[in-house]
């Protein structure tokens, strides 16, 4: 699954680079989403875009991008599109745009990352920027950064609304932008000098990426916007630059919320693939670690097209890693409420070197009826009343049955039905067989038999 890695690039600004799961990577075919690449002269590197066509999916392209037009990277240019003659047309040491589409034959699919750049509520682009530039870069063989991505957010765009906001560190970034980049860790492994329709190949002009090279992250503010020939032309400096590996050395940690199988309940745990979270644990600490778990859960409830926070809760624990918490949220609108999500954040807290290890979960439930703040009752009725149900039948043998004769006279002693049997003797008699038995009814009544005699027993049968 994917995983992120956090670099807080400002006090203001929080990146979040998303590592693609390598078990069932993010691919976008060429054919479907293209690919341009523009070589610059004045850095001798080299810029990656997808067509704003397919914008809204990738995030990545020209119009909203920004290239260096200076060795030590002081200036850079707008390379807006919407304008008559693109930037990149105008600087001959760009490519221009006729030659930037490129034709891969056959197409092939690429493995991206992505980037989401958090901004603190109340965000001012530092108090002093025009704008930031926000580069993710890899470095070519021959020493030279290639940029992945080279996003120009200015003071006047507007960011997206996150309605679940990410709090980190007693900071809330309520709003972010977010691209896609290639995956540096595929086309490392998928760089062939012999394939020239490899990405690598043609992002790199077949020389390759330095094997060990990681991801750079910077971000350079505008301090200064020039018009030159109908251009803006920016004056920046570094705000701050990070690195990261090129693919998450914690990839098989993951946090885990899920409905127990126990109960009505949420089970919130960290896993690890092919092992377990204690053993986890333990292997960091031999390397001279000291880590501490923590899990912070927030609930959020959907009314209407909004999430809102309602809760959040902080549980630490010390050992008996393998064991998960158990969580029962109360949703206190859930007559109202659409749904709820769960927003699990598990931390890994070294207490040597205060660094950290983060994951992050997430479930929506549209029971919110099932977790309200009353249990759900069965209403039986103002005044329920027990029905007393007998199921046994009395011993009827027929021996309750008493004859007597009134041909006797004077009360004479009556005979049990036993008694009368005992008397008769057995008369064969062929009857006819029915084999049809439905709606055959049994009744019992009172019966009241007198002189009864051999032959009219006979006649009778």
């Amino acid at each position: 699954m994917e995983s992120s890695r956090y670099i807080q690039i400002s006090d203001q600004i929080l990146i979040e680079y998303v590592y693609t799961d390598q078990a069932a990577p993010a691919e976008f075919n060429t054919g479907a989403f293209p690919i341009e690449l523009m070589e610059d002269g004045h850095t001798n590197g080299m810029y990656l875009f997808n067509t704003e066509a397919v914008s809204s999916t990738m995030g990545n392209y020209r119009d909203i991008s920004a290239a260096s037009i200076s060795k030590n990277d002081t200036t850079y240019a707008f390379l807006n599109t919407d304008v008559g003659v693109p930037y990149n047309d105008y600087d001959s040491e760009l490519t221009d745009s006729v030659n930037l589409l490129q034709t891969f034959a056959p197409n092939i699919d690429v493995q991206y990352d992505r980037v989401r750049i958090h901004f603190i509520a109340g965000f001012n682009f530092e108090g002093q920027y025009d704008g930031i530039i926000f580069e993710i870069q890899a470095m070519r063989r021959d020493n030279v950064p290639i940029n992945m991505a080279s996003i120009n957010f200015l003071r006047s765009d507007t960011p997206v609304f996150n309605p679940d906001p990410l709090l980190i560190a007693d900071r809330l970034y309520a709003s972010y932008i977010e691209f896609r980049v290639p995956s540096l860790f595929y086309m490392l492994n998928t760089f062939d000098p012999a394939d020239p329709n490899g990405l690598a190949f043609r992002f790199t002009e077949g020389q390759g990426f330095i094997g060990t090279s990681p991801i750079t992250v910077k971000a350079r503010g505008i301090y200064q916007t020039t018009i030159e020939n109908g251009y803006p032309i920016y004056n920046v400096q570094d705000i701050n630059t990070a690195q990261i590996n090129a693919r998450d050395i914690y990839d098989n940690l993951y946090a885990e919320v899920i409905e127990s199988e126990g109960g009505d309940y949420f089970e919130l745990s960290g896993q690890v693939l092919g092992s377990t979270f204690s053993n986890f644990i333990a292997e960091l600490n031999s390397q001279g670690g000291d880590y501490v778990v923590f899990y912070q859960i927030i609930l959020s409830e959907q009314i209407g097209l909004t999430f809102t926070k309602v809760s959040e809760q902080m549980f630490t624990q010390t050992q008996d890693f393998d064991l998960p918490i158990l969580y029962r949220p109360i949703i206190l609108n859930s007559a109202t409420a659409v749904s709820f999500a769960i927003n699990f954040t598990l931390r890994l807290f070294n207490k040597d070197d205060n660094t950290q290890i983060i994951k992050q979960a997430r479930l929506v439930s549209f029971e919110t009826k099932k977790y309200g703040r009353r249990l759900m009752k069965i209403n039986l009725g103002t005044v329920p009343t027990v029905a007393k149900v007998y199921n046994e039948l009395p011993n009827d043998t027929g021996n309750q049955i008493i004859v007597t004769s009134s041909a006797s006279g004077g009360g004479a002693p009556g005979q049990t039905g036993e008694q009368i049997v005992e008397g008769l003797a057995p008369i064969p008699v062929a009857v006819t067989s029915f084999q049809d038995r439905v709606k055959v009814k049994c009744a019992v009544s009172n019966v009241k038999v007198q002189d009864i005699t051999q032959e009219e027993l006979g006649a009778g049968i």
